[in-house]
């Protein structure tokens, strides 16, 4: 079995070393790049949102590559999200492509489980147990990484400099095979990240957080690598999704996920009292949740054409105005330029420090 599966942020590591313990042979297709958007958007249809077309191209190049298997979440909510597994598949099929696939939603766990039982090595479910283990701890360590890079990255004093050393420590937490391996791999990202040279200023950085589509979140080819760009200009990002919470919300093995979720939900009850599909009760709550953490402001990310976050989209202005609290949204499609982000981010970096220098009202 070559098996792959689009790429979202950095799942890859974790999925990879699920699968690979599996006995499977891993294709993980190159990073999304215009080319992969362009052969996506060929073959899907025109209205169809970005993360669909951007997933079809990363399928494309990995069948290329020599894969046999596609694997991709699938199930029954409102978001189309949940169909793009059977559409791609039946798109590519048409293509002439031929290939396996694997859809896994909750009505079809039995069926992914005997798929790895020509592929594993001894009890299969001996061989489940471990691949899941080693599959949540790299989820976890990519997490902690990202995570500590955050932290660092505004206070660097070369730039460039947290970004270089987070892909060397998550290229040694994807190469290790044990736990034990992950364990080492993940204390040497760590240090690595605690050893750069930071510059000790007296200024408070601006802090912002990140809410949105999930996809659009954590993928740093389609956001523009918005918070590389961010964190480069000394702006603390909190970003209210993670790869973590994205790979384990739907197994329900984690209570703090299902604790957050609903948190969420009693939050945006008022604005948003229904399921849509999506994200967008963390969109709403991490908005509210921004104001009374005291960030800065707010960015909204979002593709064209997704339901879920164009009805957010209509409620944030609210928001905006009750808690006093600075928004931007970005629409991102196949058509969205590197320069058209820049040009709007540093807009916005500068009338948050305008705010920042506003003085207070006498009172």
């Amino acid at each position: 079995m070559k098996i792959t599966f689009p790429h979202m942020g950095n799942s890859y590591i974790a999925l990879s070393a699920l699968t690979g313990s599996l006995g499977a042979e891993v294709i993980v297709p190159p990073r999304p790049t215009r080319q992969t958007i362009d052969l996506g958007a060929l073959h899907a249809p025109e209205f169809v949102c970005l993360p669909f077309k951007v997933n079809m191209g990363d399928n494309i190049r990995a069948l290329e590559m020599g894969s046999d298997t596609l694997a991709m979440v699938s199930g029954m909510w409102a978001c189309r999200f949940g169909y793009y597994g059977r559409l791609q598949h039946q798109i590519l099929r048409d293509a002439g492509y031929e290939f396996d696939s694997i859809l896994l939603g909750r009505d079809d766990l039995r069926v992914v489980y005997n798929k790895f039982r020509s592929t594993a090595k001894g009890n299969l479910t001996l061989a489940w147990a471990r691949a899941f283990r080693l599959f949540r701890l790299k989820a976890i360590t990519v997490d902690c990484i990202e995570t500590r890079a955050r932290a660092v990255m505004p206070f660097e004093k070369e730039r460039g400099t947290t970004t270089r050393k987070m892909k060397e420590g998550l290229s040694m937490v994807h190469a290790a095979s044990s736990i034990d391996e992950v364990k080492k791999a993940r204390a040497s990202a760590v240090d690595l990240l605690d050893n750069i040279d930071l510059e000790k200023t007296g200024e408070k950085p601006l802090q912002i957080a990140i809410v949105g589509e999930i996809y659009t979140v954590l993928e740093p080819a389609i956001n523009f690598d918005i918070e590389r760009r961010l964190g480069e200009k000394g702006i603390l990002v909190h970003p209210v999704m993670s790869v973590y919470k994205w790979l384990f919300r739907p197994l329900k093995v984690d209570p703090s996920i299902t604790v957050s979720e609903r948190r969420a939900r009693k939050i945006a009850k008022p604005y948003v009292p229904y399921v849509l599909g999506g994200e967008e009760h963390q969109t709403i709550t991490g908005t509210i949740d921004a104001s009374r953490k005291g960030y800065d402001g707010v960015i909204h990310l979002y593709p064209f054409t997704c339901m879920p976050e164009n009805i957010c989209r209509s409620i944030l202005p609210k928001l905006e105005s009750k808690y006093d609290m600075p928004l931007l949204n970005l629409c991102l499609d196949e058509h969205a330029s590197p320069t058209g982000i820049e040009t709007r981010l540093e807009a916005f970096v500068d009338l948050l420090k305008q705010r920042r220098k506003k003085p207070h009202a006498p009172s």
